[in-house]
């Protein structure tokens, strides 16, 4: 059984709330962008892209300027062999194609021989579907938590190290140790992913790239533009746009 749906215009902005499906969850928007939140991290799902999400896990959604989008459930069964952790995947024309022909169907009508075919492709593309570099890990000690907050709450400003673990009650070495230990990068290397998201979820708004680079305190657009190019191979711009598919 696949339970789907496809909706042109969804019913509501904003969060959803914290909740979990029995079914794995692929969802596909072609305009706008979505915000999908657990307790270890978040994952932004600009224009052109699919995120999935594994079966029974509690996360929250933000949807944002999103008018055309699409979704499908899939039951445990069919999801022992996608990822167990959310996913942003770039979507090329067949795995487009496909999310299209299967999100309509009705899952109260009995599975064909040929549409559970045409399932086990979708299934197929999922797996092999290439992974964007979209999610921000969270950490789950309170100090550390409390210094990617403080990061997060200005991204244009360039904290310290020193100063972040000073707020927190810790050493600038023994935050240094910890961070890397709990997500496996430096605080520098978290804070230029936050601005990576950050970046992409204001385009995605329709925010100009002088604008966006203005919010994120670069000295110029040109400054902003070769980050992102270092990042993604592809200005951002385009990036948005295209869904990345030349990148």
């Amino acid at each position: 059984m696949v339970m789907s749906a496809s909706e042109t215009s969804p019913k509501g902005k904003g969060p959803t709330g914290f909740h979990r499906h029995p079914e794995g969850q692929l969802i596909f928007i072609v305009t706008g962008r979505l915000q999908i939140r657990t307790e270890i991290g978040a994952w932004l799902l600009p224009p052109r892209r699919a995120i999935w999400i594994p079966p029974d896990l509690m996360h929250t959604g933000d949807l944002g300027g999103v008018k055309a989008w699409s979704h499908i459930l899939l039951p445990p069964r069919r999801c022992r062999l996608l990822p167990e952790l959310p996913q942003v995947l770039a979507v090329g024309p067949l795995l487009e194609a496909l999310i299209q022909r299967v999100a309509p169907w009705d899952h109260t009508v009995a599975r064909t021989p040929e549409e559970a075919r045409v399932v086990s492709v979708l299934i197929d593309e999922i797996r092999a579907a290439q992974h964007e570099p979209l999610h921000l890990p969270i950490p789950d000690d309170k100090r550390l938590l409390k210094m990617v907050n403080v990061v997060l709450n200005d991204l244009s400003r360039e904290h310290s190290l020193e100063a972040l673990s000073s707020m927190a009650g810790l050493s600038a070495r023994t935050a240094r140790r910890l961070f890397s230990a709990s997500l496996g990068i430096s605080l520098a290397e978290w804070r230029q992913q936050a601005l990576l998201l950050r970046a992409i979820d204001l385009l995605a708004q329709g925010e100009s790239v002088s604008a966006v680079a203005d919010a994120l305190g670069y000295a110029s657009p040109s400054n902003f533009i070769a980050m992102f190019r270092i990042a993604f191979g592809v200005t951002p711009g385009r990036y948005v746009k295209t869904g990345g598919q030349d990148a």
